[in-house]
């Protein structure tokens, strides 16, 4: 008898950690359905996109590489090419006319459909799932997770979004909020510490809020008291976290917590309370300041990150002075900064005054100047000191070195041996450049 012949499944994710954590589900529920992963399109039986449509950039991402990928399925018409994630959830059978080379397009609460939609693309029909199932058990499938690391991991812990910026799809794509029972969370997270995990992060668009909806009466600071409390995890890290939900419980929780690390992204957007306003999003520039106040008194030794969208419609130069002095008066660690993008459907998509495309990227480039000095400065003044650090493997610019993070999420390379991955080590920091850290071993 000839054996069969297994079957591969090339995924390639974009966008956001939630994106990556459902990578990791989709692939835990190939597994059970015959399907290894592989780490080239060539040759795989199926080709999934887990997709993001936050920009019109990341969008266009996909379908330049759905073209590029048409090629495996005219080689091989045997071969299956599904569309998920947030770009299949918004564009729907839309992907199916534009692309004629996908199969299938499978929501972002539809995974559990996943199997179904690979049988009817065996049959030849073009399918698409975009509602979520109630009977998915979701609890079994992220235990089932095939993850990418063994020693960090992602865990959902709410889903959707109820804030409705301006700007923002994730409401349309990923639907109103939704918090996973503790139970469950508790569940994957003693899992993950019996098979020596050290790290994990919890996800979801607005971590602050979990719990407000649900009948368990148990609220953020409840769930990260309750996983502090799991034997073998050392550290854990939340995104993303909303300024304007981020109460001083969680502030307090964090600072009396070992294992909650020092470092927290708090996207704040602008410095204008007039562009704050028009985003919709629900906090002004002095409310934020005084979060950002409050966190440093509570963890005087915390690294703050953000994002700045710039050039929203009607942006004026005193609104963008006032991010750029808001992004000086805080000093943060990090920063993602992005030129704004009108997404179909929302509110800030219809707004007039649309500042030029010259303009904006001018502003993004003083934006990113601006905090490569800070995190410069920033980075230079641990030089000397005795960081943490949990090695993550090699340093791919450099074959014969380590990376890893420290407790406050900056990258450190220094010299050592790979048997060190997976382990908490400390190093001396002998150099700090804006973007990361040089280290020694004492």
């Amino acid at each position: 008898m000839v054996p069969m012949k297994e079957k591969t499944v090339y995924l390639k994710s974009f966008g956001c950690q939630m994106n990556d954590a459902d990578s990791e589900q989709y692939l835990g529920i190939l597994g059970r359905a015959g399907y290894k992963p592989t780490d080239t399109p060539d040759g795989a039986d199926l080709i999934l996109l887990n997709t993001c449509a936050i920009r019109a950039k990341a969008e266009q991402k996909v379908f330049s590489e759905l073209g590029r990928l048409r090629e495996y399925k005219l080689r091989d018409p045997s071969v299956k090419i599904g569309v998920a994630g947030c770009v299949a959830q918004s564009m729907g059978k839309g992907i199916l006319s534009r692309e004629p080379a996908v199969d299938f397009v499978l929501g972002t609460g539809s995974a559990g459909d996943l199997p179904e939609m690979i049988r009817q693309a065996e049959t030849g029909r073009r399918a698409t799932s975009l509602l979520a199932k109630r009977e998915f058990d979701l609890d079994t499938a992220r235990l089932e997770s095939v993850r990418t690391s063994l020693y960090h991991a992602y865990v959902p812990i709410i889903y959707g979004c109820d804030n409705h910026c301006a700007y923002c799809v994730v409401p349309g794509v990923r639907g109103p909020e939704r918090s996973r029972p503790l139970e469950g969370v508790l569940r994957e997270i003693g899992d993950l510490a019996e098979r020596g995990y050290r790290e994990i992060t919890l996800l979801g668009q607005n971590v602050n809020s979990y719990g407000k909806k649900d009948n368990e009466n148990i609220m953020f600071s409840d769930l990260l008291h309750a996983v502090c409390k799991i034997p073998g995890i050392d550290r854990i890290r939340f995104v993303t976290s909303h300024p304007g939900d981020l109460s001083e419980e969680v502030v307090h929780t964090m600072a009396s917590l070992g294992p909650i690390c020092e470092a927290l992204h708090l996207p704040v957007q602008s410095g204008s309370d007039r562009i704050l306003s028009a985003m919709r999003r629900g906090y002004t520039r002095a409310h934020y300041l005084q979060r950002i106040a409050l966190l440093r008194e509570a963890m005087p030794g915390i690294a703050l990150s953000t994002d700045i969208i710039v050039g929203f419609p009607g942006e004026s130069d005193g609104d963008f002075e006032e991010t750029l002095s808001l992004i000086g008066d805080v000093g943060f660690d990090s920063l993602f900064g992005f030129v704004f993008s009108p997404r179909p459907g929302t509110p800030a998509s219809e707004l007039p005054r649309r500042v030029q495309e010259t303009v904006a990227q001018r502003r993004l480039q003083a934006v990113l100047d601006l905090q490569r000095e800070i995190s410069a400065r920033r980075n230079n003044a641990l030089v000397g000191s005795l960081v943490e650090i949990l090695v993550e493997g090699r340093n791919p610019r450099d074959p014969q070195g380590l990376t890893g993070r420290t407790r406050t999420n900056k990258i450190v390379h220094f010299q050592g041996d790979v048997s060190l991955t997976g382990t908490l080590v400390a190093v001396r920091i002998t150099e700090g450049r804006p973007n990361c850290l040089i280290g020694v071993q004492p």
